[in-house]
């Protein structure tokens, strides 16, 4: 979705998170409206809004602004004719150069990017001269350092994109501005900022207005609604900061709820809600693609939640949520994990071929392997207080609680009879260990060994829950 490179600004050589390069400086591109590419400081305060641009100059946003709801706001920006000589632009470029041309993401698939195209000088004054005072005045710790963007137009049609899937942008703060045409519906859902509880709880509808802009923060989660006539296009802004990017705040506020509170059923999102199918219909592939649902992702997903033992190397984030069996195999030689993982594995169908699990959920228990000591594997045997192979733990970290197989016989029937007693409730819980264990048992000489452990996670359940995060 996003490409990285370096572009030079002030004479600096300036890494990019979003690049795309510059169809026009190219020669591969011949404007429709030239004065769109040229002498952008003066022309930029012809297009703006005068009561916008007013409040700009002065830093007093008051009598501008409109609190849609708590942290979305909606202001004028552009004059009508701007809106429309950018519509006139947009579709000349799509006609003649789209070849050349990027989709923005991977979930719009006909929009293009502004910068691409050679908008990038007008995008940037925009941002820094007009914005950034506004973004300062709104969320003050996500507009720090702003200086990098992604800009680009999203159209929503009949037989084409006709909405939105419930997400979250890629950005620190996202401006979102109605170019036109004529439409009905197509509106603008705001649920909640993914460290909420009520991150899937309804906030607000916004209906877009021509050459008006919603602003919020990109972790707002939000989704477009379907269009029921006519055609929607918008300037969508992306602005991102190194700086907030690089704090501990940026990693707070990326990290979803562990409580979440049950959802309405308008916020849940298709390709990044794995209990969506709970609440709602499973979308057909026709219907997924018009709402721009990545179904890679989601089909990725499903195949994994297929699986009846995953890798604990690379654990899915149900662990935080779903009773876990852990299987512990590192250092053993290859014949002796071979066996035990075919027992694993036995074990694991039989359970779940016991449980009714509907399509596109996650099993009421998973199975995890750990072959190597690698990935998340030292952080799981730190919260579970495994120090040896093989070892079997079913942690319940959502409980902060966990439960080990305290004996040397491992094959099929034991653990079958082990995760037996612990689905009745027959097993006694000890709590989820914080401190790292002593490294796994060797039963093979160090030569052997080719991989090294990783670090341990320092957080403890209740800090981690604390914070709002989750363990892995």
């Amino acid at each position: 979705m996003a490409h990285t490179a370096t572009a030079s600004s002030g004479g600096k050589e300036k890494l990019r998170k979003y690049f795309f390069g510059d169809i026009y400086q190219q020669g591969k591109y011949e404007p429709l409206h030239p004065e769109l590419f040229e002498n952008q400081a003066e022309n930029l305060k012809r297009w703006l809004s005068p009561a916008f641009l007013a409040a700009a100059t002065s830093g007093d946003f008051k009598e501008v602004l409109r609190e849609e709801s708590p942290g979305v706001f909606s202001f004028e920006i552009f004059k009508p004719e701007f809106c429309d000589m950018l519509l006139e632009e947009v579709s000349h470029a799509q006609q003649t150069a789209r070849e050349v041309l990027d989709r923005p993401n991977g979930m719009n698939r006909y929009g293009l990017v502004l910068n691409q195209l050679g908008l990038e000088p007008l995008i940037t004054m925009l941002q820094q001269e007009y914005l950034m005072p506004l973004m300062a005045s709104l969320y003050r710790t996500e507009s720090d350092g702003c200086e990098d963007h992604h800009c680009f137009i999203v159209r929503y049609k009949a037989g084409e994109d006709v909405g939105l899937d419930m997400h979250e942008d890629d950005s620190d703060i996202t401006l979102n501005a109605c170019l036109g045409k004529e439409f009905t519906g197509a509106t603008l859902t705001f649920c909640g900022l993914v460290t909420d509880e009520k991150h899937r709880k309804m906030q607000y509808t916004y209906a877009h207005e021509k050459g008006r802009a919603v602003i919020h923060l990109g972790r707002h989660r939000h989704g477009a609604d379907d269009i029921e006539s006519g055609e929607r296009i918008n300037f969508i802004l992306w602005s991102t900061s190194e700086k907030y990017r690089a704090s501990e705040a940026y990693k707070l506020h990326r990290l979803r709820s562990s409580a979440a509170d049950p959802p309405d059923p308008i916020c849940l999102s298709y390709t990044h809600d794995r209990d969506y199918t709970k609440y709602r219909p499973k979308l057909s592939k026709a219907e997924a693609l018009s709402r721009g649902v990545m179904l890679e992702a989601v089909e990725r997903r499903l195949d994994m939640y297929q699986r009846p033992v995953l890798d604990l190397s690379r654990p899915i984030e149900e662990i935080n949520s779903v009773p876990s069996v852990c299987l512990f195999l590192e250092g053993l030689p290859p014949y002796r994990q071979h066996q035990l993982f075919q027992n694993l594995m036995e074990m694991a169908k039989e359970v779940h071929a016991s449980v009714d699990t509907a399509e596109g959920q996650v099993p009421p228990i998973i199975f995890f392997v750990a072959l190597q000591p690698s990935g998340a594997v030292p952080q799981v045997r730190a919260l579970g207080g495994v120090t040896s192979s093989p070892a079997l733990v079913i942690l319940d970290v959502d409980g902060e609680k966990k439960y080990r197989f305290n004996s040397e016989d491992f094959d099929t029937a034991v653990m079958q009879s082990f995760v037996t007693s612990f689905r009745e409730g027959k097993l006694q819980a000890e709590p989820i260990s914080s401190e790292a264990p002593e490294p796994a048992k060797q039963t093979q000489p160090p030569e052997a060994q080719s991989l090294s452990s990783g670090t341990p996670g320092s957080q403890s359940p209740a800090e981690a829950r604390g914070s709002g995060c989750t363990l892995l």
